[in-house]
C-alpha cells in the first residue's frame, strides 16, 4: 500500500498488466503499456497477415508484439528497444526481442507491418505529465524532443528499408503530430495515410501505407 500510495506504478507492484485481453508481465523500471495504445495493437494486427512478419520498435514489456503473436499464431513477430531491462521483460513475455536503437539490433527481413510507440511528448510538456510519471519512470521513455517528432521522423525514415511495398507504419502519436510527419512520410514513400482516433475522437496514432 505505501508504493501504491507514493505513486509507483500498480503494474511495478504487481508485476503484471492486462493490455488487449491479455496478462503481460511489467517488470519494475519497464515503461508500462498504457491502454491508449491497444488502438495501434489492434489496427497493427489486422494489417498483419496469417503468417506474416511485423516489426515492433520501443517495444518495453513487449505488449504490443505478445497481442500480435496472440492474434497471429504463424507470423513471425520481432522487437527491439534500447533498454535492457525492457528486452529481458519482453522476452518473458515470449517476444523475439533485440537490445539496440530502433531497427539497428533487428535481423535483416522485410515485414508487413512496422508498429511503434517511440517517446512523443513535446520536451517543454513533459513538466504537464501526471506528477507520478516522471518520479518513476525516466523521461527517456517520453520525451520526443522539441515538437514531439524526432524519434517519430526517424522511423519514418528509415521503415521503407524494412517494409515490404504494401507494408503498413503505425505509429503511437498526440493531436496535432501527424501533420508534422506529412513531409517525411510523403520523402519516404508512403502513399497513404489514415488518423487513428479513439471513440472519443482523440488522435491516438497514424498508419500509413508503403507504395507498392
Amino acid at each position: 500500500m505505501t508504493r501504491r500510495l507514493a505513486g509507483e506504478p500498480l503494474a511495478w507492484i504487481v508485476g503484471t498488466t492486462e493490455f488487449c485481453g491479455l496478462r503481460v508481465r511489467v517488470d519494475p523500471g519497464v515503461y508500462v503499456p498504457r491502454p491508449q495504445s491497444e488502438l495501434l495493437a489492434e489496427r497493427a494486427a489486422a494489417r498483419l497477415p496469417a503468417d506474416g512478419t511485423a516489426l515492433d520498435l520501443c517495444c518495453g514489456s513487449g505488449a504490443i508484439a505478445a497481442v500480435l503473436r496472440a492474434r497471429r499464431p504463424a507470423a513471425r513477430v520481432l522487437a527491439a528497444d534500447a533498454d535492457a531491462r525492457a528486452v529481458a521483460c519482453a522476452r518473458a513475455n515470449g517476444v523475439e526481442a533485440y537490445e539496440g536503437d530502433l531497427f539497428t539490433p533487428l535481423p535483416e527481413c522485410r515485414a508487413d507491418v512496422v508498429v511503434a510507440v517511440v517517446p512523443y511528448v513535446p520536451t517543454a510538456e513533459l513538466g504537464l505529465l501526471q506528477r507520478d510519471t516522471l518520479t518513476f519512470e525516466a523521461p527517456l521513455a517520453y520525451d520526443g524532443g522539441p515538437d514531439g517528432a524526432t524519434l517519430l521522423r526517424r522511423v519514418a525514415a528509415e521503415a521503407p528499408a524494412w517494409l515490404k511495398p504494401g507494408g503498413a507504419l503505425l505509429l503511437e502519436l498526440g493531436d496535432g503530430q501527424p501533420e508534422l510527419l506529412d513531409d517525411e512520410l510523403a520523402r519516404a514513400g508512403f502513399a497513404e495515410l489514415g488518423v487513428l482516433t479513439d471513440e472519443d475522437g482523440d488522435v491516438r496514432g497514424i498508419e500509413a501505407v508503403l507504395a507498392g
